[in-house]
């Protein structure tokens, strides 16, 4: 028996809102829809019926949801205690389980949200197209069954399987092949607006190992993701790395949600299709990470993963424990059937091998100890947190981390301390209790009329000078050889410090006192005049006296213009140009050489950061 054709389409439209967030639709039947029930023929209308209560409590689900506080997900119970937490954790359970148990059964996407020009139009799609110019008209309707949608003045156009990019051009193409044609010569042309008011619903299939398998009415824009929230997610037994989607009986992607989970990445989380079927396996392979892992749970594993993969799923080994940790393997020997247990250091070698289902891997804690620890950032082969033992010098750590890469700029390499940061801080509080004193004793005096031009920026260096925030840097060699042979340099490194490596720069930076501090491609031939010209030129406050070239290793000098001479500084990529401010407008209160001072380091600490970001 056939349908009613008004009743699918009805029906299509509730079907869109019972996915939106903003409907308003009740669980129970409405009088229209009983109406329209009534004309169905008995063997349907149960079945009907069924899905309609469906659709309408999908809806109200969703809207309790958006007006919940969190908006979209419900809150996790509170527990008394980590007793009570346990009882509803899942031990034994492969880790991503627990991101559907306390999911709401109702997570759908918005509709409300804008869709980008290639989402596919389908039937049940509810357009608005205006008319306006030589023929003025506007007609709202639904994409019918046999993919055509009624123009005003144009009649039926097939629109299904285009993009909503494409339907545009499409129908511009046909008015202006029809009617255009049609208008009088000289007269305005026809133009077009397509809106796309709501979106159809598709059906989907949820088979295999989830929570609550059955067939699914979503949005259009739904997502593999969405589609489990929905299914409750996958059950104990199911596989959350093999999640197949298939399509007219074939294979069209797996998804792996440790994608999501641990990467964060979701551009395999595709848009379905109607009729699409979403099948999740029997989980084929675990493995056991236990002890001084960042993150130690049970980990679902694919076929030829590694030791480096698992050890990655659980974000990598605590500090303390160092970066190449000895490793406790537990496995299945598979001749004898009896579990056996080896001792694995974490290297090079060891990286590649190949961990089987069942395996456990281990880490000792290390117990009763503060971890001293340095972090080595940018272009070392292995950057990280390492651990530090008394007496490790800083040609021991980076000899740890394999050394730099090829593309490194040692010349720029920045070395942190705690300390000396520290050193800064209250140096820069100290002078601005000092000038803070000395502009009290001038107020005082009353010798010097003080006016609102001269007192405010005072005061506004006073401020920066509490507010700065200094970095400790050491002002050092990296260079491997210089390290090697230089004792200074090869200095004991201490917890808490960190040495940023850059790649190889191709620019000089300018800052300060001009009119557009920025970067600018390093050419050998451009003196310091260049650059500064290129950042706009000096501004109204810029001490023409007090210009510094930063090296790339830290080390300020002066820059002087001596008859028309640049000085004998050379210029690299990485240096900084920093500009500092004239003291000179405070001469009158006797503050010019206090001030001086205060503005150049000011602007090489600002140099300093600038070097690192």
């Amino acid at each position: 028996m056939k349908i009613n054709m008004k009743f699918i389409l009805v029906f299509t439209c509730l079907s869109f809102m019972g996915s939106s967030l903003f409907s308003a639709i009740t669980p129970k039947i409405t009088p229209e829809q009983e109406m329209l029930l009534k004309e169905l023929p008995s063997d349907q209308r149960k079945a009907m019926e069924d899905k309609i209560k469906e659709s309408n409590k999908l809806s109200e689900d969703i809207e309790e949801v958006f007006n919940s506080r969190d908006g979209l997900l419900l809150e996790r119970p509170e527990f008394k205690d980590e007793e009570e937490e346990k009882k509803y954790k899942c031990e034994e359970c492969i880790y991503g389980y627990d991101l559907f148990r306390f999911s709401p059964s109702t997570f759908a996407p918005a509709n409300i949200v804008p869709v980008s020009f290639s989402y596919i139009l389908g039937p049940g799609d509810e357009l608005t197209v205006s008319y306006y110019g030589a023929n003025e008209d506007s007609i709202t309707g639904f994409i019918q069954r046999d993919g055509t949608f009624n123009l005003p003045l144009l009649g039926p156009v097939n629109l299904v399987g285009f993009t909503f990019l494409e339907a545009q051009e499409h129908l511009k193409k046909r008015i202006k092949e029809e009617l255009d044609e049609m208008s009088i010569a000289g007269s305005v042309d026809t133009e077009i607006s397509i809106n796309l008011n709501r979106l159809r619903s598709i059906t989907v299939y949820v088979l295999g190992e989830a929570y609550k398998p059955g067939s699914y009415t979503l949005s259009a824009l739904s997502t593999i993701t969405n589609t489990l929230f929905l299914s409750g997610g996958v059950n104990k037994l199911g596989s959350l790395r093999n999640i197949q989607i298939k399509r007219e009986g074939k294979l069209v992607t797996t998804y792996d949600l440790y994608d999501l989970l641990i990467k964060g990445d979701t551009t395999t989380d595709i848009k379905l299709q109607d009729g699409d079927t979403i099948f999740i396996p029997f989980i084929k392979n675990k493995v056991t990470l236990g002890g001084a892992f960042k993150r130690p749970h049970l980990y679902e594993l694919l076929d030829g993963e590694t030791l480096e993969d698992a050890i990655s799923f659980a974000g990598g080994f605590k500090a303390e424990v160092g970066f190449n940790p000895e490793i406790e393997l537990s496995t299945i020997n598979r001749v004898s059937n009896k579990r056996e247990i080896s001792k694995v250091v974490y290297n090079e070698n060891a990286k590649n091998r190949k961990i089987l289902n069942g395996d456990g891997l281990n880490v000792p804690e290390v117990s009763g100890l503060k971890p001293s620890t340095i972090e080595l950032i940018g272009e070392f082969k292995n950057p990280g947190v390492y651990s530090i033992r008394e007496g490790d010098t800083v040609l021991d750590i980076v000899s740890k981390a394999g050394g730099y890469t090829n593309s490194a700029f040692v010349e720029g390499g920045v070395f942190l301390r705690k300390e000396v940061a520290k050193i800064e801080e209250e140096g820069f509080k100290r002078t601005a209790d000092n000038l803070e004193e000395l502009l009290f004793n001038v107020v005082q005096d009353g010798s010097i009329d003080v006016t609102e031009f001269t007192f405010l920026p005072i005061i506004t260096v006073i401020k920066r000078l509490r507010e700065v925030e200094p970095i400790g840097r050491v002002v050092m060699s990296l260079d491997t050889l210089d390290l090697k042979t230089d004792p200074y340099s090869n200095f004991e490194v201490r917890h808490g410090d960190s040495i940023y490596v850059p790649k190889r720069p191709s620019s000089v930076s300018v800052v300060g006192e001009v009119l557009a501090a920025t970067s600018i491609q390093f050419y050998p031939e451009k003196k310091v005049s260049d650059y500064i010209g290129a950042a706009g030129g000096l501004n109204s406050q810029a001490d023409r006296d007090a210009i510094y070239i930063i090296g790339p290793d830290g080390q300020a000098e002066l820059y002087k213009k001596k008859f028309l001479r640049n000085s004998n500084i050379e210029l690299i990529p990485g240096s900084t140009i920093v500009v500092s401010r004239d003291s000179r407008p405070w001469d009158a209160i006797n503050m010019a050489q206090i001030l001086t001072p205060i503005f150049a380091n000011l602007a090489i600490s600002a140099a300093s950061i600038a070097a690192i970001q």
